[in-house]
């Protein structure tokens, strides 16, 4: 069976997969890396920035 990863908001294929089981094809609701960059999923958390100020 392959299972393919579709990003929830570029509605791309951004990974897939083949496992052992019956033959068909499942789709699985995820984000892809550029999407996640691009909301800032992929940053540090804004509290544990360090900023100075002169």
């Amino acid at each position: 069976m392959k299972v393919y990863n579709i990003c929830e908001f570029c509605q791309q294929v951004f990974d897939y997969a083949e496992v052992e089981g019956p033959e068909g094809v499942v789709g699985l609701q995820g984000i892809c890396e550029d999407c996640a960059a691009e909301m800032g999923f992929s940053e540090p958390a804004l509290i544990n920035r360090q900023h100075y100020y002169s």
